[in-house]
């Protein structure tokens, strides 16, 4: 049976008490969030960089002082990520994917002035605008990632890059690779609706921007189209891109595992959906959806990152579907070889009486009384927790499995609540990695309040 080993760093202290920096199993290594200098915002500035990052500084401070907090943030953040994976045994250019959290994306030039100095063979990235970190509000910057460890596995190799930067078909719209392999598997960036290729870079804004074949869902009329067309031909747009990526090496969409999709407002939920259905029929990934702040740039809507593994793969491959009525078009969870991915979980109850219970085996009454301004959420959280460890019960793994989470939160006080209870259900010596970021819509539904994205270990 594969183990997984939770990784204590001892140069770098965890943000989230009682985690772990990392977790180790089956030759990959999943970090926890990983956040900048932990300076005052009135200590943040260009000389606290090693003169190879002060590219941006003028020299006058009020000029240099908000973007001076990013850089140092940026900095603080890359260095870290370097040398926790250096204790662990492999580095950077092993990273498989990364998702950039950022407070305000207006400074995103900024980070990735900072990023290509400390980051030479640049990773599949994901990068979105959100309010907050959780509990943390004086950080601009945070990263989390998996890598690989060379020679841990031999199913999971170095990482190979298949599509860099500077692909001649689609060039990447800022300094990331577009996908990269380690065996089977393969990891895409955050793909968006910008014409890299084209003149100008534009933006799909709407049905008029993609082939016929695209606009299957237009109406002829200006207004519902005005409303629904600029959604479904971003979506349309990017899934034809991820497609032609993996249909460049011999895979399809039919061979997604996990689709994580970004969306600056989940109003569009059901129209991005409809795109989807058209794209999955029979082998369902497992699919997370949440709300940002902000997604791409120019006026993206939508941000769509894909695992996906190779036809060819000698690992056992097992789509798990839901065990009643699915809420969306996707599986509960996906296997591959010793790993699940889980679909975004969030409250699913859809009656009073469903709301009424609570299916997993601990007191709501003393959450209730422990946060008495977080009834809701309390229940939220409790119910998307039994929901989580039932879908990892039908693919043979459990909570103590878990790898990795992601938490997406509505409010910066809200991870208490879940630590709370979560740390009733995991004992600390399983704990996962974790990651948790404050968003406008931090689930598909407009009453979530809570969604847990979750990688976990089969038995």
């Amino acid at each position: 049976m594969v183990a997984k080993k939770n990784f204590y760093s001892k140069i770098y202290k965890n943000k989230f008490t009682g985690y772990p920096n990392g977790v180790i199993a089956d030759g990959l290594v999943f970090l926890s969030g990983i956040f900048g200098n932990d300076q005052d915002d009135s200590d943040k500035n260009f000389d606290k960089i090693p003169l190879l990052g002060r590219d941006k500084k003028q020299g006058y401070f009020v000029a240099d002082e908000r973007e001076a907090s990013v850089a140092l943030d940026s900095w603080s953040v890359h260095y870290k990520i370097n040398e926790l994976l250096k204790e662990i045994g492999t580095d950077e250019n092993q990273i498989l994917r990364q998702h950039i959290w950022q407070t305000d994306k207006r400074y995103f030039p900024v980070y990735e002035n900072i990023r290509q100095k400390l980051q030479s063979s640049p990773a599949p990235s994901s990068g979105l605008g959100i309010s907050s970190f959780h509990e943390i509000t004086d950080f601009t910057i945070g990263i989390d990632l998996i890598a690989v460890i060379p020679n841990s596995n031999n199913a999971l190799p170095e990482r190979e890059v298949l599509v860099d930067v500077y692909n001649k078909v689609l060039p990447s719209a800022s300094f990331y690779a577009q996908a990269v392999t380690s065996g089977s598997l393969l990891f895409t960036a955050g793909h968006i609706a910008i014409k890299t290729s084209e003149k100008g870079k534009p933006l799909v804004s709407g049905f008029d921007d993609i082939p016929k074949e695209g606009r299957f869902l237009a109406t002829g009329r200006s207004h519902p189209d005005s409303r629904d067309g600029p959604i479904i031909a971003q979506t349309w747009y990017v899934y034809k891109e991820l497609e032609r990526t993996l249909n460049d090496h011999g895979m399809g969409l039919e061979d997604s595992i996990n689709i994580t999709v970004f969306l600056a407002d989940t109003r569009d939920v059901s129209a991005f959906h409809r795109v989807h259905s058209h794209f999955f029929n029979d082998i369902l990934p497992a699919l997370t959806i949440v709300g940002f702040d902000e997604v791409g740039h120019r006026g993206c809507l939508i941000e769509i990152e894909i695992t996906a593994v190779s036809k060819q793969t000698e690992l056992e491959k097992k789509p798990n579907g839901y065990p009643k009525k699915a809420p969306l078009k996707a599986s509960e969870s996906f296997q591959i070889g010793n790993f699940v991915f889980c679909s975004g979980v969030f409250d699913l109850s859809q009656s009073v009486e469903d709301k009424k219970k609570t299916k997993i085996q601990i007191s709501l009454d003393n959450f209730v009384a422990q946060f008495p301004e977080k009834n809701k959420l309390t229940r939220q959280i409790i119910n998307s927790m039994a929901q989580l460890s039932d879908a990892l019960y039908n693919s043979g793994s459990s909570l103590d499995n878990l790898l990795k989470v992601t938490i997406y939160l509505k409010h910066e006080e809200d991870f208490k609540v879940f630590d709370a209870i979560f740390k009733t259900l995991v004992e600390d010596k399983n704990l996962p990695a974790i990651e948790a970021i404050v968003v406008p819509n931090p689930g598909p539904r407009t009453s979530s309040l809570f969604q847990i994205e979750a990688i976990g270990l089969i038995n």
